[in-house]
């Protein structure tokens, strides 16, 4: 009979359906849910991959519906949320996609419906009809924490992979002496990078860090397209050739101008790569310029202020003898010569008669002893003007 006039076609149930609707409960085989549940499963892709054990499929299926019609039968009952975040849990760590434990909670339902329509009678069809929007209001509130726990344990992985990549990054770019060959390779490994792939490696020191941690943070696909960690206070970058040239998530980074940036080949030359760029981050940036292989006169030239081989760079003095105007034409000139490596190229360059380059390079050699023409006396003074 229909409760103050409600139709007995209501989807609420009724507070005489009670005892009905528990014995229908009592009725249900867990074993047989497992059973159904687990050929069901066969369907989903993932869990056909075998990724988790039949074992281990076929225990969480029991204890899955032990809690469902637990909290069918008692409103504030914890047992399905208990057995839901284990198996949300248990599917991240097996790599299971949480559209795959969805698809697959959802398989609860049919399953528990299916169960209860075999168990009740005719007479039960409008009890069921009632309870059915409650059967899933329960298997729904399952699937929410399943879906809690699978969260928090990916969010628990990316936080060990996180700590575990930092940890080796460190490894290949900030120990004291260069990894042996065989570890390098064991950390490309366990990083999932190739190790015979051309890096790029981008530093940054002071304000130009600063200004990159920004550009990474305005772009999630930025920072998941690199290897990041420091050596000392300076931030490095790694990357491989490839992606960096090709990502566009990577665009804004390669057209900044901040720190320095070298390539090298292989994951075994990461460690001097690292060194190298961060020298050269440490350089003032010529014009707002980015630094690289070229800038390594200045780096030289830093290196040997202040030690006796400085004498070897200093002939300043000798060049007081000419005229400003003399001075600055000459210096042109042995510049122009230096980038060029040839005395027809040099003329070309500052729109003059090639006698006049030879004129001011002899005339260079007169003053300070040193002739550009021969290179390892040029070296001196590619250092020196650095």
């Amino acid at each position: 009979m229909p409760e103050n006039g409600t139709s007995p076609l209501s989807s609420r149930p009724f507070a005489a359906d009670q005892d009905r609707w528990l014995t229908l409960l009592d009725l249900l085989d867990l074993d047989r849910l497992a059973r159904d549940f687990l050929v069901r499963l066969e369907e989903v892709d993932e869990y056909a991959e075998r990724r988790v054990s039949g074992e281990e499929l076929a225990a969480a299926a029991r204890a899955s519906f032990a809690g469902l019609i637990e909290r069918m039968r008692v409103a504030d009952s914890t047992k399905a949320q208990a057995a839901a975040f284990a198996v949300g849990t248990s599917r991240a760590r097996a790599g299971i996609s949480r559209a795959a434990l969805m698809t697959a909670i959802r398989l609860d339902y049919v399953v528990l419906w299916n169960a209860l329509v075999a168990v009740a009678s005719e007479d039960d069809a409008q009890l069921l009809l009632r309870h059915a929007d409650y059967v899933w209001q329960v298997v729904d509130e399952y699937a929410g924490h399943a879906q809690d726990g699978y969260l928090a344990e990916r969010e628990l992985q990316t936080d060990e992979r996180q700590l575990l990549e930092r940890a080796l990054v460190s490894e290949l770019v900030d120990t004291e002496e260069r990894p042996p060959s065989a570890r390098t390779a064991e950390i490309a490994v366990a990083l999932g990078v190739p190790a015979r792939a051309h890096w790029v490696v981008l530093a940054a020191e002071g304000t130009e860090a600063v200004a990159l941690r920004q550009t990474l943070a305005g772009d999630p696909r930025m920072r998941e397209s690199l290897l990041s960690s420091y050596r000392g206070a300076t931030l490095l970058l790694l990357v491989t050739a490839t992606a960096w040239h090709t990502r566009p998530a990577l665009q804004a980074l390669r057209g900044s101008e901040v720190g320095a940036v070298v390539t090298v080949e292989g994951i075994d030359e990461v460690w001097a790569g690292a060194r190298l760029a961060s020298e050269l981050a440490a350089l003032p940036a010529r014009n707002g310029g980015r630094r690289g292989f070229t800038d390594w006169p200045r780096l030289v030239r830093s290196q040997l202020t202040g030690t006796h081989f400085e004498l070897v760079l200093d002939f300043e003095a000798k060049l007081a003898e000419c005229s400003s105007a003399e001075r600055e034409a000459i210096e042109e000139s042995v510049r122009a010569y230096l980038e060029t490596g040839s005395v027809q190229a040099a003329a070309s360059q500052m729109f003059c008669h090639r006698n006049t380059i030879t004129n001011r390079l002899r005339r260079f050699t007169e003053l300070t002893g040193i002739d550009v023409t021969v290179p390892t006396e040029a070296a001196s003074v590619v250092l020196a003007w650095a």
